[in-house]
């Protein structure tokens, strides 16, 4: 018997969507799974409505609230979970307390870099097509329920441990639930699932993210990349929406920052030589950049790492 997605509703008081914010988890090429986890006893869940430039990937655990991106909204209760894109505005309020939640958040390279046509791309775009909130939000059958359940929960014991193969043992543990849930919507039928295409969409975009990774270092122009990617302008601009669900030029910032933000964990780079060798000619718009994706300025950022660096050194020692 086939299930279906749960019925989300569209209403017309949309100004939470005034107070959207970016919010920043501290995600670097070198750790690109961020876990947070906690209890909310009132009000919100978050304390403000947010977009991110990486993927969501969030379930409630105890409570209930409402969920709203755009013009919808629908009601999760525990045990569902919820798939979000870059640049997805949303926001929830409680409507049972507690509210236990936990949220897995990772960087789209993780599975861009397993290739345009491989079975990390149609995980990717399970985040970032377009489609319905009712689409975004999964409600498992028992027995995936459970293993979801086991798998957030191992996570969060991981990401807190800190301990050797950490980041190897996250993307595992990541990896895994995410082709369970997209192995059971395959069972499920062809019209739960979404259209995968492997053809040529995938090789000009997977063209125009080889030429980003190459050239990052410089300035990058709209007419380089689309004549990379074999594509005009505006249909490389159509593409990267359908398939990253951003535009290049955010992909971009974001894909730089995070490698500034890895630079800056290890100990010798200053903050100016960092902003060069990630292509931004002026270190204003790399401060502004950096605090905007990260949460925090460079300065903070890299004083904090150092700080963590030598506590973890400390306790190897």
């Amino acid at each position: 018997m086939k299930k279906s997605p749960p019925a989300g509703s569209t209403f017309s008081d949309l100004s939470w969507l005034s107070e959207v914010r970016e919010s920043s988890q501290p995600l670097s090429e070198l750790h690109p799974i961020w876990v947070r986890h906690g209890v909310i006893q009132s009000g919100p869940t978050i304390p403000h409505p947010e977009r991110h430039p990486y993927c969501e990937f969030s379930t409630i655990l105890e409570g209930g609230a409402t969920a709203f991106v755009g013009r919808e909204k629908i009601e999760r209760p525990a045990g569902d979970y919820f798939l979000a894109g870059p640049g997805v505005a949303h926001w929830y309020e409680g409507t049972r307390y507690p509210v236990r939640f936990a949220a897995i958040y990772f960087l789209p390279s993780i599975l861009i870099e397993m290739g345009p046509a491989s079975d990390g791309m149609k995980i990717l775009q399970r985040f970032t097509a377009r489609q319905n909130l009712a689409r975004r939000v999964v409600r498992p059958s028992a027995a995936l329920a459970t293993a979801l359940r086991v798998g957030f929960d191992a996570m969060i014991r991981e990401f807190a441990i800190k301990s050797f193969g950490q980041e190897i043992r996250l993307r595992t543990l990541l990896l895994e639930m995410l082709v369970q849930i997209l192995r059971w919507e395959f069972r499920l039928g062809g019209e739960v699932t979404l259209t995968i295409s492997t053809g040529r969409r995938w090789e000009h975009v997977d063209r125009a993210l080889n030429f980003l990774r190459e050239h990052f270092t410089e300035e990058v122009y709209a007419r380089n990349l689309a004549a990379a990617s074999g594509v005009s302008e505006s249909r490389l601009k159509v593409l990267f929406h359908e398939i990253l669900g951003m535009p290049w030029t955010h992909y971009l910032r974001g894909f730089r920052i995070h490698r500034a933000a890895a630079m800056l964990g290890q100990a010798g780079h200053s903050i100016l030589e960092t902003s060069l060798a990630v292509g931004f000619q002026s270190l204003s718009h790399f401060n502004a950049s950096f605090r905007a994706i990260m949460g925090v300025s460079p300065s903070v950022y890299a004083k904090g790492s150092t700080r963590q660096n030598s506590g973890q050194n400390l306790q190897r020692g």
